[in-house]
This record gives C-alpha cells, sequence and structure tokens, in this order.
C-alpha cells in the first residue's frame, strides 16, 4: 500500500495514476482549501490532464510586463494560458483518483511516524500501516522534514488577494520592482475580480502596501487572501529516502523565476508512479527530464536578481523586439533562440559580466 499526504495537484494526481494502490490523506475538511496559489497553467498541463471547463475560471490571451519606471511590453500568446479556481481544480483530481480505485480521507493531519518493518503513520485518532510514504504536504512538509529531506530548503513568501475592481480579463500583467528578487502581478479571473500579489524574501508587508499604491487599488476591495510560503527549487536537494518521497512543494519542485510549481509537481507525481510500478531511481530520472529546466529558472532569477531599476527599465524595452508568446515557461529550453536578438544579447552579456553571475 502506498499512503500520499495531502491532496493537492502533486498527491491527488498520483493518486490518480496509483489507483487502488493508494490512499490519499488530506488534513483540511474541504479539498483545495486554504488557496495559496495564484493558479496560472500554461499549455503544458495538457501533456498531464485534459484542461476542463469546470475547473478554469478565465483565459489569459496576452502578458504584460512592467517596468519600476513604468516602460512596458505586451505580447500575445500562441496559446492560451488558464486560471483555475485551485479548490475545483485540486476536486476535479480528487475525484479522478478515486474513480481509478484510490481511496481519499479528508480531517486527517499527520502527526508523525515512524518507520520500522513497514511504516506506521499517526494520525489523532488512528495508526495506519503502510508500505510506501509519498509526501505531497506542501512546502514545510513533515514528511520531508522527518526523512531529513527539508535540510537548507530555502523559501520566500507569496502574498496575495483577491480584489473587486475593473480589469482587462484577457491580459495578466506582471511588475518588476527594481527590489531583488520581488515582483508583483495582477491576474484576472473576470471583468470584475482579479488575484493581486507580490513575491519577496523579506519586508513583504511594506512592499505589498507600496504595490497597491502603485496599482490603485484600496484594501477595502479585498475579498480573500491566498498567502502562504513557497519553496526555492534545489538541483542539489534528495527527494527520496529509502521507501519515503516527496514531491511537488515537499520537493521545491518550483520554477524559481515565477514560483508556479503546478506543473512540474505533477510531472514529477508521474514519474514517481512509474518509479512506484516498475522501479527506478526516481531522483536521478525526475533531474534527467526536468533538472535542466529548473536550474535554467534558478539560474535566470539569480541573474535577474541583480538588476537594478534601470536594469529593467533597459531589459523589457529590449524584450520589446522578442516575440515572448512564443516561449513556454513550463519548457524554457524550446524558447530560448528567441533571446538571441544582438542587442538584447550584448545587455545580457554586460550584465553578466559586470555582476559575475555564474550560469
Amino acid at each position: 500500500m502506498i499512503s500520499i499526504i495531502g491532496a493537492g495537484p502533486s498527491g491527488a494526481y498520483l493518486g490518480s495514476l496509483l489507483g487502488d494502490r493508494a490512499r490519499v490523506f488530506e488534513e483540511h475538511s474541504q479539498i483545495g482549501k486554504p488557496i495559496q496559489c495564484t493558479g496560472i497553467l500554461t499549455r503544458s498541463i495538457k501533456e498531464l490532464i485534459d484542461v476542463k471547463d469546470e475547473f478554469v475560471v478565465n483565459k489569459i490571451n496576452r502578458i504584460k510586463l512592467i517596468s519600476p519606471n513604468n516602460k512596458e511590453y505586451e505580447f500575445k500568446l500562441k496559446d492560451k494560458e488558464y486560471i483555475v479556481d485551485r479548490c475545483k481544480f485540486d476536486t476535479f483530481l480528487v475525484n479522478k483518483a478515486i474513480d481509478n480505485g484510490a481511496k481519499v480521507f479528508t480531517n486527517h493531519k499527520l502527526l508523525d511516524y515512524e518507520i520500522k518493518e513497514n511504516i506506521k503513520l499517526k494520525f489523532k485518532d488512528k495508526e495506519i500501516e503502510t508500505d510506501f510514504l509519498v509526501g505531497a504536504d506542501g512546502p514545510n512538509s513533515l514528511v520531508a522534514r522527518k526523512a531529513g529531506l527539508l535540510e537548507n530548503r530555502k523559501y520566500k513568501v507569496g502574498h496575495q488577494y483577491t480584489a473587486k475592481g475593473e480589469y482587462d480579463p484577457e491580459v495578466f500583467t506582471v511588475y518588476f520592482n527594481g527590489v531583488k528578487s520581488y515582483f508583483g502581478w495582477v491576474v484576472p479571473e473576470s471583468k470584475k475580480i482579479a488575484r493581486v500579489g507580490i513575491v519577496g524574501d523579506s519586508n513583504i508587508p511594506n512592499l505589498f502596501n507600496e504595490f497597491l499604491k502603485k496599482i490603485n487599488i484600496d484594501k477595502k476591495y479585498f475579498i480573500e487572501c491566498q498567502s502562504g510560503s513557497i519553496p526555492v527549487y534545489d538541483h542539489n536537494s534528495k527527494w527520496s529516502s529509502g521507501k519515503v518521497y516527496v514531491v511537488g512543494d515537499a520537493a521545491g519542485h518550483v520554477k524559481a523565476t515565477t514560483l508556479g510549481g503546478i506543473v512540474y509537481g505533477m510531472r514529477a507525481s508521474k514519474i514517481l508512479a512509474k518509479v512506484l510500478t516498475n522501479g527506478g531511481n526516481y531522483e536521478k530520472e525526475f533531474k534527467r527530464q526536468y533538472g535542466k529546466s529548473l536550474k535554467l529558472h534558478s539560474k535566470t532569477n539569480e541573474f535577474l536578481s541583480e538588476f537594478s531599476a534601470q536594469d529593467f527599465d533597459k531589459f523589457v524595452s529590449l524584450l520589446k523586439k522578442v516575440n515572448l508568446g512564443e516561449f513556454n515557461r513550463d519548457n524554457p529550453f524550446s524558447g530560448l533562440p528567441l533571446f538571441l536578438k544582438p542587442s538584447l544579447m550584448f545587455f545580457l552579456m554586460r550584465k553578466y559580466f559586470q555582476n559575475k553571475v555564474k550560469i
């Protein structure tokens, strides 16, 4: 028997792939709550599941980038991106797991576990034995911590609210601030509601208040807070120990540039399902397929974190010469030729040598 802790996208998807060999334990009473995600999916999600209207609240046609001094670049996407209702999306995946034979238990918070011949899981009012244990229990995973898989884990803080207002429902806007490792966003659910947030390392309340002034949104229009910690991908991390594995946020399978991780987390679950079925090395196989892509995101983020406000102004201006609509964040290497414009390459190389960032 395989026990999965956490019924978010990675855990629920793994349960659907393992079928009747899986038991999924979710600590909350409602699937998908609390929400701590912006919920943007690129076309790469179609590699994993069929996209259903039941969980899509909006489709984005364009992305707008805005520099600290309001230089803008808006581009049309080759393929629409999906804004999902996380409760409905997670519920869809959980139902898929149940349909495939997995058992799902809500209101089951893992309190501890111990490993002897088998793995004994300790919940509030029961103990359960299992052959394999998978942590899909988020960035501060108990499963990962007990297995020694959280060592040296770094985090960022995402602070987001849904807010009433007037929005262009086809445009997702990203704001660069010129503060190290910080950016903001406005992601519309409709013409009247958007997800408004920032991510950064520290001083989040003050930065968020400054961001609200920039985009002219008053807190009285807030509907729901959707904040939380976000793990930073580390290519040298371990994601398994004996018969214990971690996936998704619990493993740090998150793009360092955008801090999105749904697709990569589900990709990890697909690989792990094959390993648990046929044998193999989970970490080695994930890194073979996706390690270079996530490492590229990490190095790009490291590089951009050294940019000043003026650097971002110049960068956004130069990006106008690139058709970013062809670029897919979940398959970054396929879009690298887009950046081979002489002026952009000269700017990037100059910044590289100035900052001495090893990429």
